[in-house]
């Protein structure tokens, strides 16, 4: 087994993206059955800067995590899509998942989209 396996199997990121302008990704270290976070953004962020800028400050690359986790919903529609995308596009590259086991957000009912208005 090498190195790179062994670190992969010890991180996950955690995206939530279901309130606009609250947005949180997590780094969280997993030792066993437990996970620790070890790092966090909160608030009106840039997802894949905080992702990367947690990467950075942990020594870590996009190769050495498990998997990414997005929150599914229910919460605002934008959102989830954004925050799905991502994780979907990470587990994809990373080889986490595949096409058939990639996450679908739930958006807890329609979508509300309201007619444009008239100029």
């Amino acid at each position: 087994m090498s190195m790179r396996t062994s670190e992969k199997s010890k991180y996950k990121i955690y995206l939530d993206t279901s309130t606009r302008g609250e947005e949180e990704v997590r780094l969280v270290k997993v030792v066993g059955d437990t996970e620790k976070v070890v790092g966090s953004r909160k608030g009106k962020i840039d997802i894949i800067s905080s992702i990367r800028d947690l990467l950075e400050e942990n020594g870590l690359e996009v190769s050495d995590i498990s998997e990414f986790i997005p929150n599914l919903g229910p919460g605002s529609f934008t959102g989830l899509k954004v925050g799905v995308t991502i994780t979907n596009i990470l587990n994809w590259i990373n080889g986490n998942k595949t096409l058939k086991d990639l996450d679908y957000p739930n958006y807890g009912g329609e979508p509300n989209i309201s007619k444009p208005k008239k100029r």
